[in-house]
């Protein structure tokens, strides 16, 4: 059997000075001894269709483009450097963007590197959702290059010869949960507000204790064209009808985080902010816990839920219709945010009355992750209360952040994380599930 063909990677990298360059070059050299058929600049003196054209093919012909951040690199990216000088990463900055931005899918294929741990805060925006490499830390590195060559993380451990036999077990008879029609109002540990908002299917407003409160907005059921044709992730188009649910109005807060869960791990510090640095798995353990405390059945949106709402009925890329120029007035993004979260509701509200939706943080989806899910649900005609793929290795992420361009902020745009990844741009919102009875 002969050996797979070596990836071919280009690193695109800024000048900062003579020390990065060599740095730059030991990176360069490594992966070439371990068989990466490695370009930078390095090796050219001048290419007879000049740095741009050279640039804009290796980009293009490259399995893996390195994107090594520095201060200096994202400066030269948003073009915010002196007239004429660092031309070189101004130009691969802007074609990796266009790359990404003409098929979101692509961003898989540019890779975040930096050399020390400062540098991460200067990964540009459009790559702020990408597994980044520490390449100065040996075992960073070493995860890099499984990356680049597609070797597995962990062995793949063998399947016995034979299913170990279990003994039979006898099912006990146990009582029925308790739920919010049947729970005796004396074993809530907190008080909570009446359940006639929930069954006459009208917003209402959960006491979380505290002088905490979480307002719940309902959400009619209907249906919808879910997707989009323009990117790999959002097609295709999809019928999908829904059932009535209650979403959180805003964003989980973090003085909602700790009357909850007592603790609070975001980075921006406040009260009405959003809580971020949140995994997949810490929101799951939250809407557990709110469960538990008010006696209703709270959960993730799946991700069909979250698009319809965001949508509110409208049909274009956002909530308020196509216009890109009205965004500032709805979201918190790259172009305004100053690098931070802001406190919730601050923007208007979308039809429906949920704010935030577009930006300030990404949010969790209840979904496993697929690329094919969409193809599949479209064979359905009109899918109903599409609950996800049944399993995966990344969850649902939608709406954009505070870090992110208005790409990202569109209403059909998917993006994925490890369920235990956490980011200082990550936060989610909660749905009610509807009680039977209403």
């Amino acid at each position: 059997m002969s050996d797979p063909k070596p990836p071919k990677v280009f690193i695109s990298y800024s000048h900062d000075s003579q020390e990065h360059r060599v740095r730059v070059y030991h990176l360069l050299s490594k992966l070439r001894a371990d068989g990466v058929h490695c370009v930078t600049d390095h090796l050219i003196i001048s290419p007879p269709e000049g740095w741009r054209a050279w640039m804009e093919n290796q980009i293009s012909e490259a399995d893996f483009t390195l994107v090594v951040c520095t201060e200096t690199y994202r400066r030269r990216a948003e073009r915010k450097e002196k007239p004429g000088v660092g031309l070189g990463a101004t130009w691969e900055a802007s074609l990796i963007t266009d790359e990404i931005y003409r098929n979101a899918t692509r961003n898989e294929k540019f890779i975040p590197v930096v050399f020390a741990q400062e540098d991460i805060a200067h990964i540009p925006p459009q790559l702020g959702q990408v597994t980044f490499y520490r390449v100065d830390l040996d075992e960073q590195y070493e995860n890099l290059l499984r990356h680049l060559t597609n070797q597995p993380f962990f062995e793949e451990p063998p399947v016995a010869e034979r299913v170990r036999e279990l003994p039979p077990k006898i099912r006990a008879q146990v009582s029925s949960p308790p739920t919010v029609e049947n729970q005796p109002a004396q074993a809530q540990t907190e008080p909570i507000s009446s359940t006639e908002g929930v069954s006459r299917h009208e917003n209402f407003v959960e006491n979380l204790g505290g002088g905490v409160t979480l307002d719940m907005i309902a959400i009619p059921g209907g249906s919808f064209l879910m997707g989009a044709e323009d990117s790999e992730r959002t097609k295709p188009v999809h019928r999908v009808k829904l059932s009535p649910f209650h979403l959180g109005k805003y964003p989980v807060t973090q003085a909602q985080w700790k009357a909850v869960m007592g603790d609070n791990p975001s980075h921006f510090k406040g009260d009405k902010r959003p809580v971020e640095m949140i995994s997949w798995e810490m929101a799951v353990e939250f809407c557990q816990k709110l469960t538990k405390k008010t006696g209703r059945q709270y959960r993730l949106p799946t991700e069909a839920e979250w698009e319809y709402a965001c949508l509110a009925g409208s049909t274009g890329k956002y909530g308020f219709g196509d216009d890109d120029a009205l965004l500032e007035k709805y979201a918190w993004y790259w172009d305004n945010s100053g690098n931070e979260t802001h406190p919730v509701g601050e923007k208007l509200p979308n039809n429906w009355g949920l704010y935030d939706m577009h930006g300030n943080v990404w949010e969790w989806c209840q979904d496993w992750y697929d690329a094919n899910y969409y193809a599949e649900l479209s064979k359905q005609g009109e899918a109903v209360d599409p609950q996800g793929p049944a399993s995966g290795t990344s969850r649902v992420l939608r709406g954009g952040s505070w870090g992110n361009s208005q790409l990202f902020a569109r209403a059909v745009y998917r993006f994925t994380n490890l369920p235990a990844d956490r980011d200082l741009n990550i936060g989610f919102r909660v749905v009610l599930c509807r009680p039977p009875s209403s």
